[in-house]
């Protein structure tokens, strides 16, 4: 089967392109994207399954006339608030099935709306399908049968700011004034107003309002801040029955953390955008980094609370990822789980709408290193309440 690969010469799309040709069931990647040297580069890599395809996002004719000659549209590109609509609608115009990786929940809202759209031309479209949101979306279906009712679920964030990676966005910026999507995705999920799902309802609340503490599954207690990604939108709609619903992130260190909602705050107060504030701050990271850059950052760490009530006890549970780690593999695996038939739902969906978590969980953890095999695939931990 064809594979589309949008932005499939970044750093998420071409390592997920890996995964793709490593099937069976895939036969053609078509490498989609602007950079034409950048294509070409990464077609050398993928090998002979692959091909570069020139193609603007933004141009939804000419994409979705190159859609229509394609089982499914992944899309990888960024800034997510720019591209993922556009190869959504583009996508549903040809009748192609569709998936991406989008943590943006602004516009997961929007892409949510397109639902009717893609249950006209029967075609399924699977938004979010990555690490968070994507796997943290299905250990969200496996905590709620921890308990016989939930009152509230919070997908917890800790992002102790990597220095490889803020390296590499800082050499960027001064090698091509490039700012990277990424980062840019950090600022706007942290940056306000963000809604969260309480008593049934969503609401808008501005970040720094509403700081929490969290304890880490290793008893670590940070302050955390409400944070727009898409988990909050979607899972209301799958699991009613839980009232409460929110993300919340933590960065780490302290002084690292002042410096992005310094950024934020202006973001929210529209001083502001998104990429000026990102341009800023990787300025700021670039101008001293001997203060800014640390050793062995390990990155992102997640982990799902969620309390409620299991034979007339009141408990909190929290589970995380152990092995089912990074967002390509879980990617691919969602997007060969479409090719394969095993999607019988329609339409703009989240993946705890059409993927069975252990299952998937085992998939996912079927293609990581081999020395990770004795693993188990999460996490987790049940507290009783008094």
């Amino acid at each position: 089967m064809r594979v589309l690969l949008l932005g499939g010469s970044g750093r998420f799309g071409g390592s997920t392109a890996l995964c793709l040709a490593n099937s069976d069931i895939v036969t053609d990647i078509g490498i989609g994207g602007r950079n034409e040297a950048a294509l070409k580069r990464c077609v050398s890599e993928i090998g002979k399954k692959s091909h570069s395809v020139p193609v603007d996002i933004h141009d939804e004719h000419h994409l979705a006339e190159l859609a229509a000659d394609y089982d499914i549209v992944v899309n990888s590109a960024g800034p997510e608030w720019e591209v993922l609509l556009p190869g959504l609608r583009a996508s549903i115009k040809a009748g192609t099935r569709y998936c991406d990786l989008g943590a943006d929940g602004r516009t997961a809202e929007k892409q949510l709306e397109l639902d009717l759209l893609a249950k006209e031309q029967d075609i399924v479209a699977v938004v979010g399908m990555g690490f968070d949101p994507g796997i943290s979306n299905l250990l969200a279906i496996h905590a709620r049968k921890q308990f016989d009712s939930v009152e509230e679920m919070m997908f917890c964030y800790h992002l102790d700011l990597p220095d490889d990676l803020l390296r590499e966005a800082v050499d960027g910026l001064r090698r091509n004034g490039r700012v990277d999507p990424s980062w840019q995705l950090v600022f706007s999920n942290v940056a306000g107003p963000v809604r969260v799902y309480r008593n049934g309802s969503w609401v808008a609340v501005n970040p720094l309002d509403h700081g929490v503490e969290i304890t880490s599954p290793t008893g670590s207690v940070i302050t955390a801040y409400p944070d727009a990604n898409p988990e909050q939108i979607t899972l209301p709609h799958y699991l009613p029955d839980v009232p409460n619903v929110s993300c919340v992130c933590a960065i780490t260190p302290h002084e690292m953390s002042q410096l992005v909602y310094r950024e934020a705050e202006k973001i929210t107060s529209g001083e502001s955008s998104i990429k000026d504030a990102t341009r800023l701050f990787l300025e700021t990271i670039g101008s001293d980094p001997e203060r800014w850059l640390k050793e062995s950052a390990p990155g992102w760490d997640m982990w799902l609370a969620v309390t409620g009530l299991k034979d007339g006890r009141r408990g909190r549970y929290r589970c995380w990822p152990v092995r089912v780690a990074g967002t390509s593999i879980p990617l691919a695996v969602g997007v060969l789980r479409i090719l394969r038939g095993e999607v019988s739902v329609r339409g703009v969906v989240p993946p705890e709408a059409c993927f069975e978590p252990m299952s998937f969980f085992e998939e996912v953890a079927s293609c990581m290193p081999t020395d990770d095999q004795d693993k188990p695939l999460y996490g987790e931990l049940m507290d009783w309440l008094a």
